[in-house]
């Protein structure tokens, strides 16, 4: 290599590097008959592929990043940074949990699609981050092509919990109620999320006029309902045990196919005459950008798995209404493209049209 003065070219010798280098011991005199230039073409090739394959076979050596699309202080946050203390354990390395709420998801989502595909930025988010591509129109990526399943870790429930204010004990007694009160309005913890979807639907069914207010994550759509800017709306469970236990929101139902455990006097929408409004829970996952190396993949799965499977963590998460089921990578992409129909047929029958 000839180190040149200011504005001149940088040259390699590539001939007298690539016969000096070990690549010859395996291509002998191939190596030789090519060309300086195909030479050195091919060493930096081997080279390359060296140390990736050495950066893979130490991965991590640094902090991992995941990605929280969702306010802090929220359910999603709260699960995130229990499993990335796990995840910190096992891999032996920081992981540091960040929240990028914004756009329904889409800010949060966005950041790990377009970040470098090497395992160091990942995207912990919930059945939302799929249900944004049967309501938005503009995507800044595509949900299916540019993430890659680390796995499913667990699913939780959702709630209809309203304001003490509202005199309603059940969902029937709540839409008289509504119908009566013409400023009244809802709240979600994200566009196109679970809760935004139902709450859509049963103000349609039921002939209602509530707008549905969309906020960036839980904890800001609950501190409106209980300051009364929003009559109620529908949350995860761990979001609103404890104000319902405490009495400064009322659970008028669940969306859950039977009764909740932590919450036994709360009946299912289903059970008490709107079947349609049943769900067998919000997914937790993990993803990674698209083309990171599937040996990258691999011990990032083989270590989340380990992690659902610990007894500790198990009861970690159940303590917070979140229940661990793990869906391996293939398993969970089929789930996806499944939910993503959907999703997508809800929509349409709705007469939601995707913005």
């Amino acid at each position: 290599m000839t180190m040149p003065g200011a504005g001149a070219v940088l040259t390699w010798n590539f001939g007298s590097i690539i016969m000096d280098h070990p690549i010859n011991e395996i291509y002998g005199n191939q190596m030789k008959r090519m060309s300086s230039t195909r030479r050195g073409l091919l060493l930096l090739t081997a080279l390359t592929m060296a140390g990736a394959t050495q950066a893979q076979g130490t991965f991590p050596d640094k902090p991992i990043r995941i990605v929280v699309p969702f306010a802090a202080g929220g359910g999603t946050d709260n699960w995130a940074r229990v499993f990335a203390g796990r995840l910190s354990t096992r891999l032996g390395q920081p992981v540091v949990v960040e929240n990028r709420p914004g756009a329904g998801t889409q800010l949060g989502a966005a950041t790990v699609a377009k970040a470098p595909a090497d395992g160091y930025t990942l995207l912990f988010t919930s059945t939302t981050h799929i249900q944004q591509a049967a309501l938005s129109t503009n995507l800044p990526y595509d949900t299916v092509r540019d993430f890659a399943p680390i796995g499913q870790l667990g699913t939780t429930g959702l709630v209809f919990v309203v304001h003490p204010q509202v005199k309603a004990n059940n969902m029937k007694e709540f839409i008289e109620e509504a119908k009566a009160n013409k400023s009244w309005s809802l709240g979600t913890y994200a566009t196109a999320s679970a809760g935004d979807v139902f709450s859509r639907a049963f103000i349609q069914d039921n002939g209602l006029n509530l707008p549905v207010v969309a906020y960036k994550g839980e904890s800001a759509a609950i501190t409106d309902v209980l300051g009364g800017q929003v009559q109620g709306g529908i949350f995860s469970i761990p979001s609103v045990k404890g104000l319902v236990k405490d009495g400064r929101v009322k659970a008028l139902g669940s969306l859950s196919t039977g009764r909740i455990a932590s919450m036994p006097d709360v009946r299912s929408l289903a059970d008490q005459g709107y079947p349609r409004y049943r769900s067998s829970g919000v997914w937790l996952s993990l993803f990674a950008p698209a083309a990171t190396p599937q040996p990258v993949l691999a011990k990032l799965t083989q270590a989340a798995h380990a992690i659902t499977r610990d007894a500790e963590f198990q009861r970690e998460w159940a303590d917070r209404d979140l229940q661990v089921d793990w869906r391996a990578p293939a398993d969970f992409r089929k789930d996806i493209d499944a939910d993503m129909k959907t999703w997508a047929e809800l929509i349409r029958s709705l007469g939601i049209k995707p913005q």
